[in-house]
């Protein structure tokens, strides 16, 4: 197995793992049913931030997180999340970019949760 070292990994990559992803019981009714993600658009814009990531392309400009705000997101999703990614990559790639591209989903999951509990509104307020 080889490290990711292109576009075309990262495309291989985000398309295999976003298919997961709507796949998935929890996250496809997120992205699938509540968003009504329109996936043609989304997948672009995932390679492109991925890109940036992990070959500092410039290509991505935006604040991800605040797109997820007004999803019915839980806890534990960023957990699913991040083990679909890991999963895909893992069956996909070996070697530093792809531990890199782990390492930073791992750290975009734990911000993101930390970032749930401290910027949405509390329903109980």
């Amino acid at each position: 197995m080889r490290d990711i070292s292109n576009d075309k990994d990262i495309q291989k990559l985000v398309h295999l793992f976003y298919d997961k992803v709507q796949q998935d019981e929890r996250l496809g009714y997120i992205f699938n049913d509540y968003a009504d993600v329109d996936w043609d658009k989304h997948l672009p814009k995932m390679i492109d931030f991925w890109s940036n990531l992990l070959f500092q392309t410039g290509r991505y400009k935006g604040r991800p997180f605040r797109q997820h705000m007004p999803l019915p997101i839980q806890q534990g999703d960023f957990s699913r999340w991040y083990n679909l990614f890991e999963e895909t990559v893992n069956e996909l790639f070996n070697g530093e970019k792809a531990d890199y591209a782990k390492e930073m989903a791992g750290k975009i999951a734990i911000s993101f949760s930390i970032r749930l509990n401290t910027d949405k509104p509390n329903p109980k307020d």
